[in-house]
């Protein structure tokens, strides 16, 4: 079988000015549609053959889609927002903005954004903005139907399927109808520039996220199987001890943090030099997690996985057709659980930390005949790599370096480019 996504979308969007006032007016509308798709598979995918007691129903692996779950459903909605800015004094400008959407299946929604900014003298300033958003659940996470075959923590073969909230597998298992997720964020930062070539940037953020999506996890025991007896469900006793999954409103999440960015500009040898430097420590925390959405390593990897502490530096010289750049990156350590291979703590002893590194990129171009530039440039050029991987399962599975490295464990990249502008 087969699956579709389609996405197709109309927008109008207008601003007005005016010669004698600093008001910007800004306003639009969007009518939206989202379609997901499942095509039957051909029979073979989905008989029951001579080996389902081991491998499942169907094609071993990947299940195909049956009849009865075959179908196409859209998502429609339209949306239609204002946004104003103004200077409301020599010193002090600000924005405001709102935006109304109208969903078939999830209502609507009126969300807001208000920011504003005070220039205490011409090189600092304050700046603030408030806001709230919207995400309603697409119909694939709606609709979705997959059943594969994978294997336990003690390598057994079982079968595991993602089925949509109103399947009677999900609802015998406790599925209730999805809502949109929900967010509201906030960020207030300096903005100063004591020179004309230095320039320095501080904000902090945080954003708030409730309801969010997850796939509930549950293995599917007797009594699952008699209820789906009784609603007529199809050779239910084959499901027995399977991983049955569905999409619920899971649990909330708060990301915070500061950002800092520092450039500096430099003449040198008849040429300038761009010094930037960007910084960010952040901090997640998850709550309100709902019984069977994720477990506990989930919770300790959604905290844990992304280091709190990432630097870039560039370097970036210019000189008639010529452009250097080096770009120092640094990603601090992180730790993580072994996921599906785990025991599904976040135990001690079911979690592994990595170290930080250093990452080194280069690039050299110049331009000719005004229209062609060549470049030349690698990226990681001293071949870093992160910590070998620290969960045998995994090890055993021929990964030598850790698979949740932020920055990947594919080592240096070498390219050469040409390109043409007219």
């Amino acid at each position: 079988g087969t699956l579709t996504q389609e996405e197709s979308s109309l927008n109008a969007d207008f601003v007005k000015t005016w010669d004698n006032s600093p008001l910007n007016l800004g306003f639009g509308a969007e009518l939206r549609r989202e379609t997901y798709k499942i095509d039957a598979g051909n029979p073979p995918s989905i008989e029951v053959g001579p080996t389902y007691a081991q491998f499942g129903v169907g094609s071993d692996g990947f299940q195909g889609f049956f009849d009865d779950t075959a179908g196409s459903w859209d998502s429609d909605s339209w949306a239609a927002y204002v946004d104003l800015e103004t200077d409301i004094t020599d010193q002090l400008s600000g924005a405001v903005a709102l935006r109304y959407e109208d969903y078939d299946e999830f209502g609507d929604t009126l969300d807001w954004k208000v920011s504003g900014r005070y220039d205490f003298t011409d090189n600092f300033a304050l700046r603030a903005t408030a806001n709230t958003g919207f995400r309603a659940p697409s119909p694939g996470q709606v609709h979705t139907l997959n059943v594969t075959t994978t294997a336990d923590s003690a390598g057994n073969l079982i079968p595991s399927g993602t089925y949509p909230v109103d399947s009677p597998v999900a609802q015998v298992l406790g599925s209730s109808s999805l809502d949109p997720e929900e967010s509201t964020s906030y960020t207030a930062g300096i903005v100063w520039t004591p020179g004309d070539r230095l320039s320095i940037t501080v904000d902090y953020y945080n954003i708030s996220i409730d309801k969010r999506l997850a796939l509930s996890s549950n293995t599917v025991n007797q009594q699952n199987v008699d209820d789906l007896n009784d609603l007529g469900y199809p050779d239910a006793e084959l499901l027995l001890d399977s991983n049955a999954n569905y999409f619920v409103n899971g649990f909330d999440t708060e990301v915070s943090g500061v950002d800092l960015a520092i450039t500096t500009w430099h003449d040198i040898a008849g040429g300038t030099l761009t010094t930037d430097m960007r910084h960010n420590h952040n901090k997640q925390e998850i709550s309100g997690v709902k019984a069977n959405a994720i477990g506990k390593d989930r919770v300790f990897d959604l905290e844990n996985q992304v280091p709190e502490d990432s630097s870039v530096i560039t370097f970036d010289y210019a000189r008639n057709a010529f452009n250097g750049l080096v770009r120092v990156n640094y990603y601090g350590d992180w730790e993580t659980t072994p996921g599906l291979f785990g025991d599904g703590t976040a135990s001690k002893a079911n979690t592994y930390n990595y170290g930080s590194t250093v990452m080194v990129d280069l690039e050299a171009s110049y331009t000719f005949a005004e229209h062609y530039t060549v470049t030349l440039g690698g990226q990681n050029i001293f071949d870093e790599y992160p910590d070998n991987e620290g969960d045998g399962t995994l090890q055993f599975l021929g990964d030598r370096y850790a698979v949740t490295s932020p920055f990947g464990f594919n080592g240096a990249f070498w390219y050469a480019r040409v390109s043409a502008s007219f």
